[in-house]
């Protein structure tokens, strides 16, 4: 869908710019306004219900009536003064940035859309839905009331819906909340719905920073165009209540697919000896299910590290290329074997035996995916040459996330590596910090601890097989109604768990819950639970119960140009701060060398307070709600960082600009805004913490 690339254009493009005329001021296309004075970011509008577009200024012939609810044009003419402020003017406006003039559109028709920013609904588990309400003030208010008031007034807005749902009867007309999140998940993975944010503004709410939104929620098409508005559309008011428990009979047929990744370096014989004892015990045990049979598959990656060290062989090898049954299973992990010789370093490559697991393992159509994590050593930092993913713990939690992946990791401790244990304890926590979940599903163990291991992975796999015999029931019992509160982030959550948890570890119901979460995202997707749409609301990012809890995550959608304009800004950074390191001149000095964009205007560069004044930074990052450590770099900051802390912002940098090259080539993240987009309109869902 996608063989048009960036660079084929471009010399299309030069191509017909040598063999063509030059065009007259009258021929050359009409460029959109920009979102402010200086900006070259074209501003956008999203359509009201019941639109009409009208052939001139005048809105006196109509090219086309009732206009798809919250459909994207750019804006070629912008009114001014009172009528911009009052609505009461009109906009002239097209299907592309290219000139395409489709018509004018009345200002009560319409609202504008500066950001590109959109939201997605966080893991359900462990939280309320989402309420939105037709009145910023009023919201404010419920943010700002004592939490026993704020709770109770809360409780009684889901009481007065489930009543009207049960009822199926609308809610009064005066009802404060617009519209609701559905009870089940929305699985964005698969049915992306765009929620663009139109405004928001930061607010304290329980002694912590969060976002009231105003939002709209964009999900009809021309034939079917039912507001989610809860005070008159009674079919959706019944099914957003819908919930996962009454649909859990749907589970009865569902796969898993288990996938082991091992270290198989030379200290882990005695441990993929007691994996592959594991799989022949639980082949026993799936025997006595023949409801089993085709359902629980297995695979297996090992990892090493660095080709260049002689006889290590491979850094990461699928001895599965398709999943197999337990038996099949249990025999290739004869094949399954540690090296004979030493590592040069204890750290290992573990984080591309974790990519290449969630990439590249030939998962089922409609399957759990599960990932199990065994290692003894941590994974090579970012930026050390022998890590061929580029990846590190935060950013490989984020793409097991994207792919719906439930990740356990059991974390072997040599007693002489106290220094490594922390640094692979931090990595294998964040890891397993899986969504919807309230803690790492991490195991911390004695290295020589081998009955210890055995008893670990016995009751991993044997608890999973026991959910899959009767999925039904056992997602209906271990439901997240005791599930504490999730962190505020991946990274803060596995910081904050306690070591006294780590080494015990998750129990067998906490390994119950990490399930029923992942069976309900798979639910979601099953019953294609229907999200809100056609509406205008404003929500707070957080659990109205409960401030800790983050209910909805702000993502940017992002053009292939804007990513690669984002790479090209990281790379010239990365270059940049390894000339510095190296010829000791300063930080803004090599990047204007580094920077064709400073070149322009050197001046701007050289006076400016940081990178975020300094002109190389694309207008669409300007004014996103979340903090940025590189907007804030300048001489000062630079020179302040010892070598490890300027090595580990470089090597972040370099780790993003991997992760923006497999959005870009990956066709499944793009998306088209209104159904005629060209391709190179199509934009893709960034989650914020892959910004710069």
């Amino acid at each position: 869908m996608f063989k048009r690339s960036l660079l084929s254009l471009a010399v299309a493009a030069l191509v017909c710019c040598g063999v063509s005329a030059p065009l007259s001021a009258s021929e050359v296309p009409a460029s959109p306004v920009s979102v402010d004075k200086g900006s070259k970011v074209p501003l956008r509008v999203l359509t009201r219900p019941g639109a009409v577009i009208y052939s001139d200024a005048e809105t006196k012939n109509v090219v086309k009536s009732n206009v798809p609810t919250f459909t994207s044009f750019y804006v070629y003419t912008r009114p001014t003064g009172e009528m911009l402020a009052s609505g009461s003017g009109v906009y002239e406006v097209g299907i592309d940035d290219q000139g395409t003039i489709s018509g004018w559109i009345k200002g009560s028709d319409l609202f504008e859309w500066k950001q590109t920013m959109c939201l997605t609904f966080s893991h359900p588990d462990g939280r309320d839905p989402v309420l939105m309400f037709e009145d910023e003030d009023y919201l404010a208010a419920l943010v700002n009331m004592p939490d026993e008031k704020r709770i109770s007034s809360v409780d009684g807005y889901y009481s007065s819906i489930d009543e009207a749902a049960t009822k199926k009867k609308p809610l009064p007309a005066d009802f404060p909340v617009l519209s609701i999140e559905p009870k089940m998940a929305v699985d964005n993975s698969t049915n992306f719905t765009l929620i663009p944010i139109v405004d928001y503004r930061t607010v304290e709410f329980g002694g912590r920073e969060a976002r009231l939104l105003d939002i709209v929620a964009v999900n009809s098409t021309e034939k079917d165009r039912k507001s989610s508005d809860l005070r008159e559309n009674t079919e959706y008011l019944t099914s957003a209540t819908v919930t996962s428990d009454s649909q859990a009979g749907k589970l009865k047929d569902v796969k898993f697919d288990i996938v082991w990744v091992i270290d198989t370096t030379l200290s882990m014989g005695p441990y993929i000896q007691k994996v592959r004892e594991n799989m022949v015990n639980i082949s026993k045990q799936i025997a006595g299910h023949e409801e089993l049979s085709g359902r629980v598959a297995f695979g297996v990656w090992g990892y090493r590290d660095s080709e260049t060290i002689k006889g290590l062989e491979y850094v990461t090898k699928n001895f599965t290329p398709e999943l197999q049954s337990v038996d099949a299973f249990a025999k290739t992990m004869d094949d399954v074997r540690e090296t004979k010789v030493d590592s040069v370093i204890f750290d290992e490559d573990v984080f591309s035996g974790v990519s290449d697991a969630i990439t590249q393992t030939a998962w089922r159509d409609g399957a759990v995916r599960i990932v199990i994590l065994v290692g003894d050593a941590p994974g090579h930092e970012l930026g050390h040459e022998w890590n061929v993913s580029g990846y590190d713990e935060n950013i490989l939690r984020s793409l097991a996330n994207e792919n719906n992946i439930v990740l356990y990791a059991v974390h072997l401790n040599p007693a002489k590596t106290k220094k490594f244990n922390k640094i692979a304890a931090r990595q294998f926590k964040t890891l397993s910090m899986n969504d919807g979940g309230g803690m790492s599903m991490y195991w911390s163990l004695a290295a020589d601890d081998i009955k210890g291991f055995d008893d670990v992975s016995s009751k991993l796999t044997g608890t999973i097989v026991k959910f899959a015999t009767d999925a039904v029931a056992n997602f209906k019992s271990s439901g997240a109604e005791e599930q504490p509160a999730a962190a505020e982030t991946t990274a803060a959550a596995a910081a904050t768990t306690s070591s006294a948890s780590a080494a015990k570890g998750p129990t067998e119901d906490d390994i119950m819950r990490s399930l029923h979460a992942a069976t309900v995202t798979w639910l979601g997707n099953e019953v294609n639970v229907v999200p809100p749409r056609d509406i205008e609301a404003w929500v707070v990012d957080k659990d109205l119960k409960e401030s800790t809890r983050q209910t909805m995550e702000v993502r940017l959608l992002m053009t292939k140009s804007q990513l690669d304009e984002v790479a090209v800004l990281l790379k010239d950074v990365l270059i940049a701060g390894e000339t510095g390191q190296v010829s000791g001149e300063s930080f803004f000095s090599a990047l204007q060398a580094a920077s064709a964009v400073a070149a322009r205007n050197p001046e701007k560069l050289a006076n400016a307070k940081n990178i975020a004044t300094s002109g190389l930074v694309p207008d669409f990052l300007s004014n996103l709600p979340y903090k940025s450590n590189l907007m804030e770099m300048n001489n000062e900051v630079w020179e302040s960082w010892g070598p490890d802390e300027q090595n580990s912002f470089l090597a972040n940098l370099e780790a993003k600009i991997k992760a923006y090259s497999a959005i870009h080539d990956d066709t499944s993240q793009w998306i088209a805004l209104n159904p005629d987009d060209d391709p190179d309109d199509y934009v893709a869902p960034v989650p914020l913490d892959l910004m710069p």
